[in-house]
């Protein structure tokens, strides 16, 4: 079952796009082809961009991959913010999920499955942000079962509903936290205005005066992506192990 996590934002700019995908490749070699040491960047603004720490000022990375082994095989995560062979599906899903009116972005689960998009389970949140459309920046995280078998699908995901949402609540949480605890410093050094509140009638109202903000800025944590990756790592690795299991018991 081909399973992949991703982190998308609605970019007051450009609209859904994704931050980062962490996504299996059972074959794993040097010649990964979800590794991408390098993809156009001219289409993206600071807070759409993918921010993985530089390995030296010469270089910047954009991708990642933590190898596994499991029974003998070894198994490749790679996270990147372009996906050369889910481009369109990835496109497809980021834009049904933030134009759902059912999305609510305080990590109420939301579930769809159909034969364009395959089977997703989306939790939404967001952070406050002054520079932002509406005070407030929009994001999705994302699991995906990319498969026709829309049976055996939602018997996965069924199954280990609560392992997912337990996993996506720990990862946004420590994101949230990491931004009110920027908020308050910023607040201490009165760079922030009193009022807190979102301005919720504005949010569709754009303000050319406000700059960008990445994820990394917001959560002043340089690492915060390198930490999504090996979180999504985890999850994914794990789900990989209990149907893997399954399957052997029910040999």
């Amino acid at each position: 079952m081909d399973m992949f996590i991703s982190l998308s934002h609605f970019c007051d700019k450009h609209g859904p796009r994704v931050l980062l995908v962490t996504q299996m490749n059972f074959n794993s070699s040097d010649n990964d082809p979800l590794l991408l040491p390098d993809y156009p960047l001219e289409s993206y603004c600071d807070s759409c961009i993918l921010h993985f720490p530089p390995v030296s000022t010469k270089q910047d990375i954009r991708s990642m991959r933590s190898v596994l082994t499991h029974h003998n095989h070894q198994i490749s995560f790679v996270s990147t913010q372009y996906s050369s062979i889910r481009y369109q599906l990835l496109s497809s899903i980021i834009r049904k999920t933030f134009s759902e009116e059912t999305m609510i972005y305080d990590m109420t689960p939301m579930i769809f499955q159909d034969d364009i998009n395959k089977l997703n389970f989306v939790m939404g949140f967001k952070l406050h942000d002054e520079n932002a459309r509406g005070n407030e920046r929009r994001y999705c995280l994302t699991f995906s079962i990319d498969s026709t078998d829309h049976l055996q699908s939602m018997q996965l995901l069924s199954a280990n509903i609560d392992f997912i949402i337990n996993g996506f609540q720990k990862m946004i949480g420590y994101i949230k936290q990491l931004r009110d605890v920027q908020l308050n410093t910023l607040a201490k050094q009165g760079q922030l205005d009193d009022n807190l509140t979102p301005i919720i009638s504005t949010y569709l109202r754009g303000n050319k005066t406000k700059s960008s903000k990445n994820l990394t800025c917001l959560t002043n944590d340089k690492g915060i992506f390198v930490k999504l990756h090996k979180w999504n790592t985890f999850l994914l690795s794990s789900l990989y192990k209990k149907c893997h299991e399954k399957y052997e018991r029910d040999e």
